[in-house]
C-alpha cells in the first residue's frame, strides 16, 4: 500500500517528463491513466492508513509533522491531477512542470518517511559503514558495549526507539536512555530466568505482536541475541573490554569474527558435526553454536531455569565430540548430572555458577582431560572439593566467588600454582545488595502437608519470610533455618539479610493445595483459538503456567465469557474455589469484572455460592503478574461446580488501546 503507488506515480511523472510531442508512439493515454488512476487510488488509501499510524504514541510531533501533511497532499494533488488529466497534455510545459514538481514532493514526502522508518541517516549508513570498516578499533581495545552490543541495536532496534519515534516509550541512542528503559520498566533483570525484557521479547514468536523487531522488520542473528544475552549475564556494563574474557566466551568469539580478532584460536583435531543434528538439538532454550565460521567446536548456553530438565544435557551427547563450552549458568544441576557432563571429552569450559551441585561428585569432572576451565561461583562447593581440582589434567582457571569458602580458605587457594582460583572482589568499605533467595520448590501445586525449603547461595545470610502475603523485614517476620510444611493455599514472601550487606529483593511464590480430584471437565462458552492451551483439561491438568502470557498454557476469553462446568462422579463436600488467573497490562490481560461460582447435584439443579467482583488496574499497576481469586462459601456436597467470568468490555482511557476488549487467561482451578 505504501511503495506501490510511490512507483506507480513516479513512474507516471518521468513518463510525462520524457514526451516530447503529440504524435510521439512512446505515449499511450489507455496505460497512462490507468497508472495514475492505480497510483492516486492507492496513495489514498497510503495516506489514510499513515494518518491513524500517527495517533500512536512514540512518535516526536516535529518529526512526523512534515511527513503527515506531505503525505495527505500527495494524495489529493495526484487526485486533482487525475481529475485534470484532460486538460493536461503531457507534451505541453505546465504539465512537466507539474509533473517535476510532484516528483520532487513525492521524493522529500519518502524521505522523511524513511527517516521515520529507518532513522535519520538511512540513506547514507551503507556508506558511513563501508568507510568505518577501514578504521575497525584494535580488538585489545574493543569494548563490549560500544563496539559489538551497539552497532547491532542501531541496526535492528534504534530505528524504532529513539528521539522522533520512541515506540513504548523507549529511547536508546545513549548509554543514559538506554538503562532506562521504557514504560514497560527496564530493558534487563539478571534475577530473571529470561533475563528481562530485551532478551525475552527476542525469543518470542515472529507473530506475536510483541516480538522484537517486529515482522517485517530485519531480525536479529542468532549470534546477535547470544551477544547481547552473555552481555546481560555479565552485568551489562558499558565499560567492560573483550580482552577481559576467557577465550571461549561467545562474545570473544563474536568479536572475532566482527572485529578481525587477534585472540589466537585453537586447533582442533575433530570433525564438524552433521547440521542436521546441530539443527535438530537447537531449541528455544539451549543454544548450540559454532565457535567461528570456519571451526567445528561447538558452544552450548541454556536458558530458563523453569523449563530445564537433566535430560537436556544428556541430549547433547550426539555432539560430545564437537562440544568445547558448556554455560549452565542458573540452571538447576544437581551433583547427578556431572556423571553425564564427564561423558563430554571435548570440553575445554563448563559454567555451573548458581546451580544446585554441592560438590559431593565434582570427582566425576576429572575424565574431562581437555578442560581449562570451570566456573562454580555461587554454589555450595566445600574448600576440600575445590582443592582436589589440582589433580585435574588440564584445569588451567577456577571460579569460586560466592561459595561456602571462608576468607582465610579464599586466601589458601589463591597460592596454588598449577592453577588460578579467581575469589571475586571483597571489600569492608562497599555495601551490595544480596541477590534474593532461592525457593527451592519448583511446583506451585501441592498435595498434603508438603515442606517448603528455601537457601541462599552466601554463608551467613538470614531468610526471613511471610506466608500471608505481608512484606517480610529484617526485625519481626520469622526467620527461616529449616524446611517448612503448608497445607493450604499460601502465598509465600522471603527476602534475604546479612549484616554489612543491604537487604535483598523479595522472592515470592504461591502455593495452591490441589484439592478434590476433578474427574471431568466441560467448557460452556468456545476458548479463543489464540490461547487454546489443551483445551477443556487445562484448568485440571495440574500443570500451573508461567507468568509469560505466550507460555502456551492459558486458556484465553474475550469476546466470550469464561463459562465451565467442573463435574465429579461423587459428590464432594467442598467449602473454596480457587481460580489461577494472569493480569499483564500491557497484553490487554485484565482481570475479570465478575467471578461466579455456582454449585449443585448436577447441571440444571445450580445455585449461586458466591460473587467475586476483582479490583481493576489502574496505570501505576505492575504490568505482569499472577492472579489467585479464593471464592469461599459454607460446605457442602456438590457433584457439579459452574464458573463464570466476564471479561472486561472496554480497556480504560490510560491504556494505549483505550476502548478496546480485555482478555481474560486461566490456566488451573482447584476445589477444597
Amino acid at each position: 500500500m505504501l511503495h506501490f503507488p510511490l512507483v506507480a506515480l513516479m513512474l507516471y511523472g518521468f513518463w510525462v517528463i520524457i514526451v516530447k510531442k503529440s504524435e510521439s508512439t512512446h505515449w499511450n493515454p489507455e496505460l497512462a491513466d490507468a497508472l495514475l488512476l492505480i497510483g492516486t487510488f492507492m496513495a489514498s488509501i497510503a495516506a489514510f492508513s499513515g494518518f491513524i499510524l500517527s495517533k500512536e504514541e512514540g512518535y516526536e510531533a516535529d518529526a512526523i509533522f512534515w511527513h503527515k501533511w506531505l503525505g495527505i497532499a500527495i494524495s489529493l494533488v495526484s487526485l486533482t491531477w487525475y481529475s485534470f488529466r484532460v486538460y493536461l497534455s503531457p507534451w505541453k510545459t505546465l504539465s512537466k512542470l507539474i509533473a517535476s514538481g510532484f516528483l520532487l514532493l513525492l521524493f522529500i514526502g519518502g524521505h522523511l518517511g524513511g527517516n521515520l522508518t529507518h532513522g535519520e541517516d538511512f540513506l547514507i549508513s551503507p556508506v558511513k559503514s563501508s568507510g568505518e570498516g577501514a578504521a575497525k578499533v584494535a580488538f585489545d581495545q574493543a569494548k563490549i558495549f560500544q563496539d559489538l552490543v551497539q552497532p547491532v541495536l542501531d541496526q535492528k532496534c534504534i530505528s524504532c526507539h529513539n528521539e522522533e519515534k520512541s515506540k513504548g516509550n523507549l529511547q536508546m541512542q545513549t548509554q543514559a536512555l538506554l538503562a532506562k528503559g521504557g514504560k514497560n520498566g527496564v530493558l534487563w533483570d539478571t534475577t530473571k530466568t529470561d533475563l528481562g525484557l530485551l532478551i525475552s521479547r527476542v525469543h518470542l514468536p515472529l507473530d506475536d505482536k510483541k516480538h522484537m523487531p517486529p515482522r517485517g522488520k530485519v531480525q536479529l542473528t542468532d549470534e546477535e541475541i547470544e551477544l547481547i544475552a552473555a552481555w546481560v549475564k555479565l552485568g551489562s556494563r558499558f565499560d567492560q573490554l573483550v580482552s577481559s574474557l576467557p577465550p571461549q566466551n561467545p562474545i570473544q568469539t563474536y568479536a572475532q569474527n566482527v572485529l578481525g580478532g587477534s585472540s589466537a584460536e585453537e586447533k582442533y583435531d575433530f570433525g564438524a558435526a552433521d547440521p542436521d543434528e546441530v539443527s535438530k538439538l537447537n531449541t528455544t532454550y539451549r543454544l548450540i553454536k559454532p565457535l567461528s565460521a570456519e571451526s567445528p567446536a561447538l558452544l552450548v548456553n541454556f536458558y530458563n531455569r523453569a523449563n530445564f530438565k537433566s535430560e537436556a544435557i544428556e541430549a547433547l551427547l550426539p555432539l560430545k565430540d564437537q562440544i568445547i563450552s558448556m554455560d549452565l549458568s542458573k540452571m538447576p544441576v544437581k551433583d547427578g548430572d556431572l556423571k553425564t557432563l564427564a561423558k563430554f571429552h571435548a570440553l575445554r569450559r563448563l559454567i555451573l555458577n548458581f546451580t544446585e551441585i554441592t560438590g559431593a561428585s565434582l570427582a566425576d569432572l576429572k575424565k574431562l582431560t581437555n578442560l581449562k576451565e570451570l566456573s562454580l561461583s555461587g554454589t555450595t562447593v566445600k574448600a576440600g572439593q575445590v582443592k582436589s581440582l589440582a589433580s585435574f589434567p588440564s584445569l588451567k582457571k577456577a571460579f569460586v566467588w560466592s561459595t561456602g569458602l571462608t576468607p582465610e580458605e579464599l586466601a589458601q587457594l589463591k597460592k596454588e600454582k598449577k592453577i588460578t582460583f579467581e575469589t571475586g572482589f571483597r571489600s569492608d568499605t562497599l555495601i551490595l545488595p544480596l541477590n534474593a533467595p532461592m525457593i527451592e520448590n519448583e511446583n506451585q501445586i501441592i498435595a498434603g502437608n508438603a515442606p517448603i525449603s528455601m537457601k541462599h547461595q552466601i554463608p551467613g545470610t538470614v531468610i526471613r519470610y511471610t506466608l500471608d502475603g505481608t512484606e517480610p523485614d529484617s526485625v519481626k517476620s520469622p526467620v527461616y533455618n529449616k524446611p517448612f510444611a503448608i497445607g493450604k493455599n499460601t502465598f509465600l514472601k522471603a527476602r534475604a539479610f546479612k549484616k554489612g550487606w543491604y537487604g535483598s529483593k523479595q522472592a515470592e511464590k504461591f502455593f495452591f493445595k490441589a484439592g478434590f480430584h476433578i474427574d471431568s471437565v466441560k467448557l460452556i462458552t468456545a476458548v479463543d483459538q489464540k490461547y487454546k492451551a489443551n483445551g477443556n483439561i487445562t484448568i485440571a491438568d495440574g500443570v500451573k503456567s508461567e507468568r509469560q502470557q505466550n507460555s502456551g498454557k492459558w486458556l484465553g476469553y474475550r469476546d466470550n465469557e469464561f463459562q465451565s462446568y467442573l463435574l465429579f462422579k461423587k459428590p464432594v463436600k467442598a467449602s473454596n474455589v480457587t481460580l489461577s488467573m494472569l493480569r499483564n497490562v500491557g497484553g490487554f490481560v485484565f482481570p475479570p469484572v465478575r467471578i461466579e461460582v455456582w454449585g449443585g447435584a448436577n447441571e440444571k439443579s445450580l445455585k449461586l455460592l458466591k460473587v467475586i467482583t476483582p479490583e481493576m488496574p489502574v496505570k501505576e499497576t505492575p504490568n505482569s503478574e499472577n492472579l489467585i481469586f479464593d471464592a469461599g462459601f459454607e460446605p457442602q456436597e456438590l457433584s457439579c461446580i459452574k464458573l463464570v467470568a466476564r471479561p472486561l468490555s472496554k480497556l480504560p482511557a490510560w491504556h494505549p488501546k483505550k476502548g478496546e476488549k480485555a482478555w481474560v487467561l486461566v490456566d488451573e482451578v482447584f476445589v477444597n
